[in-house]
């Protein structure tokens, strides 16, 4: 359910509140100081109502809806995220055991990122010393905002818990310079 998909890049629905908000902080000052009080009234009651109803992006999500498995983390394969608190376990790992966190912030309605996905994956065998995930940004919409993520694909890499790069909109050739950029040519380790 994107809003708009321009090229490579999905903007999710998800990120309107976020958008909103920015040009508001904009507009409020213009208008006569009544207008903007019910306005901000009529959006918190309308922010309420989607929060209520379980919109991805206006409250916290269900327990239980993690979609994929919180196990332990195989490398040279590609994982799923489950939740805010295994990406903070795993950025302290990577301090402590010296390898990258390689996320994909990706959304099975996103086409750009279902076509880089078998390329993705591929990658992540030719890294085996690296832990590569899926974050799904509609079932972890609090992992993509503390991330940042504000389009999709998005890939961003982590190495001693700190984030190193991240870009928004690659393509297959994008993404092998990237790994290459900031880990290493194929089956080396870099950064340590």
């Amino acid at each position: 359910m994107p809003v708009i998909c321009i090229g490579p890049i999905c903007i999710p629905w998800s990120v309107i509140p976020a958008i909103v908000f920015f040009l508001w902080k904009f507009a409020k000052p213009l208008l006569p100081k009544e207008w903007a009080q019910s306005i901000e009234n009529q959006m918190t009651k309308f922010m309420d109502y989607l929060r209520d109803l379980g919109v991805p992006g206006f409250g916290k999500k269900k327990a239980g809806s993690t979609n994929g498995a919180s196990g332990p983390v195989k490398f040279g394969e590609v994982g799923h995220l489950a939740s805010a608190e295994q990406l903070a376990e795993l950025q302290q790992r990577s301090k402590q055991e010296s390898w990258a966190l390689v996320l994909d912030f990706t959304a099975p309605w996103c086409k750009p990122c279902q076509a880089i996905k078998p390329r993705f994956q591929e990658l992540a065998r030719q890294y085996p010393q690296d832990c590569f995930l899926e974050v799904n940004a509609d079932d972890l919409d609090d992992v993509t905002a503390k991330c940042g993520v504000m389009g999709l694909p998005t890939f961003q890499i982590y190495r001693n818990g700190e984030q190193v790069t991240s870009s928004t909109g690659l393509d297959e050739a994008g993404l092998v310079k990237l790994l290459s950029d900031h880990l290493g040519p194929v089956g080396t380790k870099k950064g340590q």
